[in-house]
C-alpha cells in the first residue's frame, strides 16, 4: 500500500537549498564574529603600545627629574687631573624643537622673565656640547656629546658597594634616542667605562634653560655672562631651576620645570 504524500516529504530531510542556505547564515555570523573580534584584538594591542610608551615617559622623565633636582655643588677631576669640570655643565639642547614656550606656559617659567629665550622651530647641535672631543659613554656614533651633565646625590647603595652616594650623570641625543650615562667612579680616572642606558626613544629634539639667581633665564650654564665677561667660573654654580622640553615625534612636546633642592 502506498505511504501518503505529507509523509513522504516528512522523512525526505533537508535539501540541498536549504544546507547551502544554512551554511551561508553560519559563515556570515562566522565573519561578523571574527571582525569583532579581530577589532577588539587590534584595539587591545594598540592599548598596551600606548600604555607601554606612556610608561617609558613617564619612567624617562621622572629620572631626569630626579637628576637635575638633586644636582650638588661638587665638581669633578679631569682625566689625569689635568683641570676641573664644573657641578653642572648644561647646552640650549640637542635635535629640533618645534614650539614656542609661550604655547606651553613657559614664557616667565618658575618666575621672573625670560632673557635669551629659544623661540619655536629652534634647533639645536648635539655637537656643541660641553665635553668637546669625548665620546659619550661607549656609544658608536663618535660625534655624540652630552647635553648636560652634573653631579646629583642621593644615589642608594643597597648592595653596599664600596662607592659614594653621590653619582655623576650625563644626556646626550644619539638619532632619536635620548641616552642617560653613569660612572661608578665620581671622579673620571684612566679606564673608566660608563654605564649608557636607552632613556627615552623616538625622540626629536631637547631644550633646556637654567634660572639664575636674578631670576632671569639662560641658555647654558655657567651662565652666558660669565662667560663671555671673562669671570672666573664658578665650579660648584647651580641654577635655581631648570626648565626641559622634550620633542617626542609621536606624543609631541612635554614640558617640565625643575627646581634644584638647596
Amino acid at each position: 500500500m502506498k505511504q501518503p504524500i505529507a509523509k513522504l516529504r516528512a522523512n525526505a530531510g533537508f535539501t540541498l537549498v536549504e544546507i547551502l542556505v544554512a551554511m551561508l547564515i553560519l559563515a556570515i555570523m562566522a565573519a561578523l564574529g571574527y571582525s569583532t573580534y579581530r577589532s577588539a584584538r587590534i584595539s587591545a594591542e594598540r592599548t598596551e603600545e600606548s600604555l607601554k610608551r606612556s610608561r617609558e615617559i613617564e619612567f624617562g622623565m621622572r629620572m631626569i627629574a630626579a637628576d637635575i633636582a638633586q644636582i650638588v655643588p661638587r665638581p669633578v677631576r679631569e682625566i689625569l687631573g689635568s683641570g676641573r669640570r664644573a657641578a653642572l655643565i648644561g647646552t640650549p639642547g640637542a635635535g629640533s624643537v618645534t614650539v614656542s614656550p609661550t604655547s606651553l606656559g613657559a614664557t616667565a617659567g618658575a618666575a621672573g622673565s625670560s632673557n635669551s629665550s629659544p623661540g619655536p622651530g629652534m634647533s639645536f647641535n648635539s655637537r656643541s656640547g660641553p665635553s668637546s672631543g669625548s665620546n659619550f659613554g661607549s656609544t658608536t656614533d663618535a660625534n655624540a656629546l652630552p647635553m648636560i651633565e652634573l653631579t646629583r646625590a642621593g644615589w642608594s647603595n643597597t648592595a653596599g658597594q664600596q662607592r659614594g652616594t653621590l653619582q655623576r650623570v650625563s644626556y646626550a641625543l644619539v638619532g632619536d634616542v635620548l641616552k642617560r650615562s653613569y660612572q661608578i667612579n665620581l671622579d673620571t680616572v684612566q679606564g673608566n667605562k660608563p654605564v649608557v642606558q636607552d632613556l627615552l626613544t623616538g625622540v626629536q629634539g631637547v631644550q633646556l634653560r637654567y634660572l639664575d639667581m636674578n631670576q632671569a633665564w639662560q641658555n647654558q650654564w655657567p651662565e652666558t655672562t660669565a662667560i663671555q665677561n671673562g669671570a672666573n667660573t664658578d665650579w660648584q654654580s647651580r641654577p635655581v631651576a631648570v626648565e626641559i622640553i622634550v620633542q617626542f615625534k609621536d606624543w609631541g612636546p612635554i614640558r617640565r620645570v625643575i627646581e634644584v633642592a638647596g
